[in-house]
């Protein structure tokens, strides 16, 4: 008798599935009609330009995310953070902040 209610439930299932995959429709396409690959670690803000920051100022509160925060300092070339900073990339480049108030301490570019 279980084996009558397990194999309609499964294919039950499987039914289901097929209609959430269909229902999400198709994966986002670029410009040129390929799959947009992820990202990656690093963040596109194009609507607050980085190339305006400058040392002193504080880091607005859309980059204060861990999305930016570069724990592998050494894979990208960068100096370790002194205590109480953290390296945020930011559209390629990496901004040196303090963690306390998020100021900028260090802008390197990352197309050197």
């Amino acid at each position: 008798m279980n084996k009558r209610i397990v194999a309609p439930l499964v294919a039950l299932s499987f039914t289901g599935l097929s209609a959430l995959a269909i229902a999400a429709g198709a994966p986002p396409q670029d410009e040129g009609g390929g799959q947009m690959a992820g990202t990656g670690r690093q963040q596109m803000m194009p609507s607050i330009p980085h190339r305006d920051w400058h040392k002193g100022e504080r880091v607005p509160a859309e980059y204060r995310h861990y999305n930016f925060m570069m724990d592998d300092w050494r894979g990208h070339g960068l100096s370790a953070p002194p205590r109480g900073h953290k390296w945020l990339g930011v559209n390629g480049d990496y901004v040196l902040v303090t963690t306390n108030n998020w100021t900028i301490s260090d802008i390197v570019s990352g197309t050197q």
